[in-house]
């Protein structure tokens, strides 16, 4: 069972970001301006952060070239390794992490033999991100699964593939951390969802069953303005404000609530500084830990 864990860590867009990851599907929701891209570059150690560091089961992914080896990554933008032809780059990627396995396994594993004899550099990039994702997806035994906009190659690659491959992972012990622009992305991907705003981390948000009633605690500088954007949002059933800087917000969907609170707060350039989840009711609790937290 692996932990992946961020500390204090600051790089491009992203600001003191500090949170950790336990064996599962997580999901980020969020845009490259963001820092989406960075995050997932970060995690899977193929750039050094400025400042803090990234822990995988507490040795640092960019200067262990061991632990990089336990790590099937997908950036924003993939470049994949020089060769004649797919079918060579393919072996490539797995010989750097010795695998035995052949190139054309992984291929036709992921329906894309069609790509095995085509020159690397006739590929769009959209199909070399469909490689580099058939990679990530043949790891053998991953202890970190670090993924940007992974639903963004179907069409490609089978959907139904993709997220089974995840699912396992998953079960087997590791930690699927995925990033998703599109709510309905997110949803598809996991029930364990946190949000990036223009490089601030706004806490881990656990969905609970939709027919539970939810409230957030929004903490903001503007809240009068942004509560009468949020007054007439379908996901959003209410928000109360009685002063200060605090609104919450109701709704039933958590990450619903939460996406709808992020996108009508950017949309109107207003400034969330705390995204928290109020206690839930103890019968909520009580049927979380039975088990009932929705559907995956």
């Amino acid at each position: 069972m692996s932990v992946l864990r961020l500390e204090a860590l600051t790089h491009a867009e992203l600001t003191n970001v500090t949170a950790a990851f336990g064996p599962g599907n997580h999901v980020v929701v969020g845009n490259e301006f963001d820092g989406t891209a960075t995050l997932i570059e970060l995690a899977a150690g193929l750039v050094a952060p400025n400042a803090g560091q990234v822990l995988l089961d507490q040795i640092s992914t960019w200067s262990n070239a061991l632990t990089r080896q336990r790590i099937g990554s997908l950036r924003a933008q993939e470049t994949l390794l020089p060769a004649s032809d797919v079918t060579r780059a393919v072996a490539l990627a797995l010989r750097a992490r010795n695998d035995a396995r052949s190139a054309a396994s992984v291929l036709d594993a992921a329906g894309l033999a069609r790509f095995a004899k085509q020159r690397v550099t006739t590929l769009t990039p959209h199909e070399s991100r469909v490689i580099a994702l058939s990679i990530a997806l043949s790891h053998p035994e991953p202890a970190l699964l670090a993924l940007h906009e992974p639903l963004g190659a179907v069409g490609l690659i089978d959907e139904q593939f993709v997220l089974s491959a995840l699912n396992a992972f998953a079960a087997a012990g590791a930690v699927v951390l995925c990033t998703a622009s599109r709510l309905e992305d997110a949803a598809r991907l996991g029930r364990m969802a946190s949000v990036l705003e223009r490089g601030q981390w706004l806490d881990t948000l656990r969905a609970l069953s939709p027919q539970r009633a939810i409230t957030l605690r929004v903490h903001t500088a503007e809240p009068r303005r942004l509560a009468a954007r949020l007054a007439e949002v379908p996901d959003i059933s209410g928000v109360e404000w009685a002063g200060g800087q605090e609104l919450l917000v109701h709704g039933r969907e958590l990450e619903l609530v939460a996406q709808s609170v992020v996108s009508n707060a950017r949309a109107e350039a207003i400034t969330i500084t705390a995204l928290k989840q109020d206690a839930p009711a103890l019968e909520a609790l009580a049927a979380a830990r039975a088990g009932f937290t929705g559907p995956s």
